[in-house]
């Protein structure tokens, strides 16, 4: 073999194994991209809280009063805390969970949509699982005890949240 040959000869074994150690890091590189959208998808899920709302959660928790149609009539009262909201209808209101628009507005439009659209980011890898939105109504004798909402996330959705409970029991007092 002659020298040409022998260049031509190492030239293609370097070429090879140029190939194989691309294709390697390729790959690698692939994982890595994988593992950052994970940890992306992760630190979007996760609420980034001040050091201020991280104590608040060990402080009691926050209680407002919502009232009837922004008048002074106090129709229920929530319990807030960064976890969740807890609201009970006033001493001495029964609200049935049969009347509208309890069910069919507040339930399956507006908390039903706000888990739907929670179970979607969950899917796409979005939102981790265990912080979407989950609720549960308590009843007793068919009255509404309790409407507790966890996973609200944010100040905006709960001030949602707390608005529409508040439209929807001062509508269903005029029942």
């Amino acid at each position: 073999m002659d020298s040409a040959e022998t260049d031509v000869k190492r030239a293609a074994e370097h070429k090879l194994w140029l190939e194989e150690k691309i294709a390697e890091l390729e790959e690698e590189v692939g994982r890595l991209k994988m593992s950052l959208e994970y940890v992306d998808a992760f630190l979007r899920a996760s609420t980034f809280r001040s050091a201020s709302e991280m104590l608040g959660s060990a402080q009691e928790p926050e209680v407002r009063e919502l009232r009837r149609d922004k008048g002074t009539d106090v129709i229920a009262k929530a319990t807030i805390t960064p976890e969740g909201v807890s609201i009970e209808p006033a001493e001495g209101l029964e609200l049935r969970s049969a009347t509208t628009p309890f069910r069919s507005f507040l339930i399956s439009k507006i908390l039903q949509g706000m888990k739907s659209g929670d179970m979607e980011l969950v899917t796409r890898g979005k939102l981790a699982r265990g912080t979407e939105l989950a609720f549960d109504v308590e009843e007793k004798d068919g009255a509404i005890a309790r409407l507790t909402v966890e996973n609200y996330r944010d100040k905006a959705r709960l001030n949602e949240i707390l608005n529409t409970v508040a439209w929807t029991f001062s509508k269903m007092l005029e029942k």
